[in-house]
């Protein structure tokens, strides 16, 4: 795991985060958040103070997070797949295909821990809070 000073978190958990609030980073510690700014992007941007010698998890949202080193990230494209057909029982008058889901691809790029250059195609891996993908 690489620490750093500047951290990536999912937008909308940075959106949820309140100044004065305290946040558990998981796997290193609880957070303070300070100050929070938008960057030019529309971004939120937080600031804060960890504590690690608060051991105190409960009732404080649990953030994901990796560090914001482009040194030791990856950009990634994500696929998902969503139901094929829209509903859920076909009957026997439907038109099948009135209720195929054309939008059933979903593809976004994230930003990933740099280790996931070196696994092999064909691995199946869990990304934390986002789901199982197979690499290819």
């Amino acid at each position: 795991m690489i620490y750093g000073r500047d951290l990536l978190i999912e937008r909308d958990d940075a959106a949820s985060i309140e100044v004065g609030e305290k946040v558990t980073l998981m796997k290193w510690g609880n957070v303070t958040i300070t100050k929070k700014d938008t960057s030019i992007d529309g971004n939120p941007v937080l600031y804060g103070a960890i504590d690690e010698s608060d051991k105190d998890f409960k009732k404080t949202k649990k953030i994901t997070w990796i560090c914001a080193d482009p040194e030791t990230t990856v950009e990634v494209t994500l696929t998902e797949f969503d139901h094929l057909i829209t509903k859920k029982k076909i009957e026997e008058n439907d038109d099948v295909k009135q209720l195929v889901n054309h939008n059933s691809k979903i593809e976004y790029t994230a930003i990933a821990e740099g280790s996931l250059r070196s696994i092999q195609r064909g691995t199946s891996i869990q990304l934390e809070r986002r789901g199982y993908f197979f690499i290819d």
